[in-house]
């Protein structure tokens, strides 16, 4: 079977942020079973030329073909483009992503590949990549859903101030129009939560919806050790311009982090991923027990000396990868109901819940106090990844989705191709 992934980014490295890993792991997954064909965009900035070509290279090692297309020649046309594209979404009635993430190059890889005959099925990996469907003709689709992006625009308009409530409203209510117009009509959806699948059909109607769950690299994010009692050295992982990541680490810097050093002086907080917010970073300066180190290439060092991670998430959808990550390094988590929603963990079982500042300052001083609780957190973690999260179960379970997609009569797939607009 021929597959073409298509990708609103470049899927590399495989230990970068939540959907990058995903992607990675299951495109790896999917070139090992199907001669697969990657054609992915890319902002502005994010490789440098070393990082392209290595990008260019270990991909090109999993798939028959790829075609990396960056969206803008430079960083400053990019940020020059969004203002237009912004525009351009409230007069076309389709959201600002839908505009972001086409270019005529990476249209033109695609129509190549359909009209050579070398698609047998298509993953597409956003929604927000409708405007490509229809150069997909009779091409059976799998639309993957990271999360329920309509779903997530109204919390992040909900938590907006008033020109933002507006502006995010819009392009959710745009958003959900796509969602209900093309996931009724491909040949089948892919989403990463059960909780996801609810959502998604109840908003859609559609019926080809899957479970698909978020994986963790068992033998990478792997550890033995666990750190020595006393104050607790915590830790959040994660790119932090994804707006669920940015307002968790805002909540933290203000709120959360001074009620955690008033309760316990001898504590610290690393704070690793891209783009930390100002907020973060100017606590940082005021205060040594706070460490922000940006982008990191390999999160485990920071992980490996923690003694508990944070997930102070209040908006978002879909799944964590990093509270995977963390759970399968054995590292005691302290998160929100809507932090790990989706991953089947219990409170006091596989974590510890805290939808408050009072909550949170508890969870982490009852892991400084009870040792025997952090040592049986760890253990039940580790166990549910084990059993639950592993990439080769997770890719066998896409794979089974392809494989029906392209033995379905494409009837769904060529009114959704023809209803998409470009």
């Amino acid at each position: 079977m021929r597959v073409l992934w298509l990708s609103h980014f470049v899927p590399y490295p495989p230990t970068g942020h939540g959907a990058l890993q995903r992607s990675y792991h299951l495109l790896a997954q999917t070139a090992s079973r199907h001669e697969t064909h990657l054609v992915a965009t890319m902002g502005a900035g994010a490789f440098d030329e070393a990082g392209l070509a290595a990008a260019h290279e270990a991909l090109g090692r999993l798939c028959a073909s790829v075609t990396l297309v960056p969206l803008a020649p430079s960083a400053g046309r990019e940020r020059l483009r969004r203002p237009a594209l912004a525009a351009r979404s409230l007069v076309s009635g389709q959201s600002y992503w839908d505009h972001l993430f086409w270019h005529r190059e990476a249209a033109s890889a695609v129509g190549a590949l359909v009209r050579r005959g070398a698609v047998d099925v298509a993953h597409v990996d956003i929604v927000f990549l409708r405007p490509y469907l229809r150069l997909l003709g009779r091409t059976p689709v799998v639309l993957n859903h990271h999360n329920v992006e309509s779903h997530l625009l109204h919390r992040r308009a909900q938590a907006a101030g008033r020109l933002g409530r507006s502006y995010f409203g819009a392009q959710a209510r745009m958003t959900e129009r796509a969602e209900i117009e093309v996931a009724r009509r491909v040949a089948h959806n892919v989403v990463v939560s059960d909780l996801d699948g609810e959502r998604l059909r109840a908003l859609t109607g559609a019926t080809e919806v899957t479970t698909v769950r978020n994986g963790v690299d068992l033998d990478f994010f792997r550890s033995s050790s666990r750190p020595a009692p006393g104050p607790a050295r915590l830790v959040w992982a994660g790119g932090m311009d994804w707006f669920p990541n940015g307002d968790a680490i805002r909540w933290l810097a203000t709120e959360l982090w001074p009620a955690l050093a008033a309760d316990g002086a001898g504590r610290q907080v690393d704070v690793v991923g891209r783009n930390p917010p100002a907020e973060i970073v100017e606590l940082a300066a005021r205060d040594p027990r706070v460490r922000v180190h940006g982008f990191v290439d390999d999160v485990r060092p920071y992980l490996e000396r923690a003694t508990a991670y944070l997930c102070p998430i209040r908006v978002g959808g879909g799944t964590r990868l990093k509270v995977l990550d963390a759970l399968a390094m054995r590292i005691p988590l302290v998160g929100t109901t809507i932090g790990v929603e989706g991953l089947g963990l219990r409170d006091g079982a596989e974590y510890l819940r805290a939808d408050s500042v009072p909550e949170f300052v508890r969870a982490v001083r009852r892991l400084e106090e009870e040792p025997a609780l952090g040592a049986a957190l760890v253990d039940a973690g580790r166990a549910h990844v084990e059993a639950q999260y592993g990439w080769d179960r997770i890719g066998s379970e896409l794979a089974a989705v392809h494989e029906a997609a392209a033995r379905a009569v494409p009837t769904g797939a060529a009114r959704a191709t023809a209803g998409a607009r470009g």
